[in-house]
């Protein structure tokens, strides 16, 4: 009887000191997380602009109204679409195509592992300014690029209505496409060889293989690898930041600079909130449907 009160005496003082060692960490998430969360949500309800010395008034559903019924905000959401839907696409077949390379056994693969994921290593703010002076009409090596290519008089591609947005993709693409790569990479490497060899014995070809066996196996992976790149391109904003500030016009503003403008530039806080819950409303919207889509199609 003794023994066991000890025993529970001794659980009792392990449950207070894993509690005190994790208080740190649950404060930091709900000040840094849940509080702005909340926050945001209260004020989506009101009308309430900083630059106005008028009080906020509560609005009810109002703000929700104004901002799916803007069209701004309608084609920001139409070129955010587009820009996930073309990003993570391209960002998926090359980052398949390069770990398919890099599982083979070749010399030089491990150097050029390592120089292919240095672009994911550099700040979406820097890499932003990188390009921009890349894409500079007058002195921007890409420029330098289009003429050795025979085209004499390169268009200003940030200022060009059809050119700006492939040209904000080209940028996303060229900076996560090595972070696609590595997950795909990570699930080749851990798929079981034992099955690929034995569908080899039963003479299965190499394209059998691939899609009745490598395929199926990599779902998980497949599906982890494009559920984090959509919800992170849906926060696309950096590049559009310092590259276009949402032109020509505002055909590559997107739905995380429109949310902005209306908080910093017009200072429009209750439409910036809700701009941002139906921001998260859409991505867990698309994300559950790609979810289902994914685990639909490769049912095995």
């Amino acid at each position: 009887m003794k023994r066991t009160g000890k025993r529970g005496s001794l659980m009792a003082a392990e449950n207070r000191v894993w509690k005190l060692m994790i208080a740190p960490s649950l404060l930091l998430l709900i000040l840094m997380s849940i509080y702005p969360m909340v926050f945001n949500v209260y004020n989506s309800f009101f009308d309430w602009n900083f630059a106005s010395s008028q009080p906020r008034r509560f609005v009810g559903l109002e703000n929700f109204q104004g901002v799916l019924t803007d069209q701004n905000f309608l084609r920001a959401m139409l070129n955010t679409l587009l820009l996930v839907a073309s990003a993570v696409t391209l960002e998926f077949l090359l980052g398949f195509l390069i770990a398919l390379l890099f599982h083979q056994s070749v010399a030089g693969t491990r150097l050029f592992r390592s120089l292919m994921i240095a672009p994911t290593m550099i700040t979406p703010i820097v890499a932003s300014l990188m390009w921009l002076l890349m894409y500079n009409s007058d002195y921007g090596v890409v420029r330098y690029l289009l003429q050795c290519i025979g085209i004499q008089s390169p268009p200003a591609l940030l200022a060009s209505k059809t050119l700006a947005m492939p040209a904000v993709i080209l940028v996303d693409v060229w900076q996560w496409t090595p972070f696609v790569m590595l997950i795909l990479l990570a699930g080749l490497t851990s798929m079981p060889r034992d099955v690929i060899e034995a569908a080899q014995v039963d003479g299965a070809n190499s394209r059998q293989r691939f899609f009745s066996i490598v395929l199926p196996s990599l779902r998980p992976v497949v599906a982890v690898a494009l559920l984090m790149r959509v919800m992170d391109t849906f926060k696309f904003f950096e590049v559009v930041y310092m590259l276009t500030k949402g032109g020509p016009g505002n055909v590559t503003e997107t739905v995380s600079y429109f949310a902005y403008k209306e908080g910093f530039s017009f200072f429009e806080v209750g439409r910036s909130s809700a701009s941002c819950l139906v921001i998260l409303f859409v991505v867990l919207t698309v994300c559950q449907l790609l979810n289902h889509l994914i685990a639909d199609e490769w049912e095995v």
